[in-house]
């Protein structure tokens, strides 16, 4: 399963994903936000095609921990009041997320998910 980021996705509120078999599964941002992708595709009948394996987290340059197989930045809901979620603050590259520089590493252990090295 690979989400593709499209300019049009992001101007009619959608996210798409390619699922291994080669077929596309457009999903509506807000229901990705609010119940994370991989709960939709399971309910769709994809559970079978979800990762399982955790991803590495690089930070600055250097691996810093994992996070879940299932992790979707659209779908961050922080444990700490102090840390709210922007747009670019984790992008996927190749086989790893690479989190922003602008965040702090307290920011990193409010992700759900995150599993420090």
């Amino acid at each position: 399963m690979e989400r593709l980021e499209d300019i049009a996705d992001e101007m009619s509120g959608t996210v798409t994903y390619r699922m291994n078999d080669g077929r596309f599964v457009r999903l509506d941002v807000r229901a990705v936000r609010e119940y994370g992708a991989a709960k939709i595709l399971s309910d769709m009948g994809y559970g079978a095609e979800l990762p399982t394996e955790r991803v590495a987290v690089l930070y600055h340059g250097r691996r810093v921990g994992t996070m879940a197989a299932d992790f979707d930045p659209l779908a961050i809901k922080s444990r700490s009041f102090l840390y709210d979620p922007r747009p670019g603050d984790f992008k996927r590259e190749g086989d790893v997320w690479v989190a922003s520089k602008t965040l702090g590493f307290g920011d990193l252990e409010a992700v759900p998910g995150f599993k420090p090295d």
